[in-house]
């Protein structure tokens, strides 16, 4: 019996290790020289939406709890975020059917014959080191912001991951 669940507790001990973020840095960087930090201006003329100001709330309050002070102009760091647009096509449609007759097995499986297209988004984050403009850590979200979530889920989801993207900052 042990040999038949094995697959399945693996599979579980797998997924649950899976992480959200994915967070790269540079390794030659020494964090604790930043002390103060600036969000990235966006273009004239352009519209900051709801999911911004939540994502921009959170690493507000991230970054605060790691000691680094918001400055509006000439901070150490400047903080880029965006939210990569992705997509998707899932089918749907596909049958499978078994059949059984006088010692013969029969098996039928149509094709999908119908694609949806599935957009989502994932949310990154940049730090910017302003004496020299470039990257020295940036974080992914592997989980997937879709257009179908409501405004209470899309704030727990963006808190949840931003605090999992700060959670080993600054990087050791």
């Amino acid at each position: 019996m042990l040999p038949f669940f094995r697959p399945i507790l693996i599979s579980v001990a797998i997924v649950g290790c899976s992480a959200d973020v994915a967070t790269d840095y540079d390794a030659q960087v020494n964090y604790y020289q930043f002390k103060t930090y600036q969000f990235a201006s966006s273009p004239a003329n352009t519209v900051i939406t709801l999911d911004s100001s939540r994502v921009e709330n959170a690493i507000t309050a991230q970054l605060d709890n790691k000691g680094l002070t918001a400055e509006p102009s000439a901070a150490d760091l400047t903080v880029k975020h965006y939210i990569q647009q992705q997509s998707d096509f899932r089918s749907y449609g596909t049958t499978l059917g078994f059949g059984y007759r006088h010692r013969n097995v029969g098996v039928a499986y149509t094709s999908p014959s119908q694609y949806r297209e599935y957009r989502y988004g994932k949310l990154v984050v940049e730090l910017i080191d302003n004496d020299n403009n470039k990257i020295v850590w940036r974080s992914i979200s592997q989980r997937k912001l879709t257009e179908t979530m409501t405004s209470k889920s899309r704030d727990e989801f963006i808190d949840e991951q931003v605090v999992e993207m700060f959670k080993n900052y600054p990087p050791q």
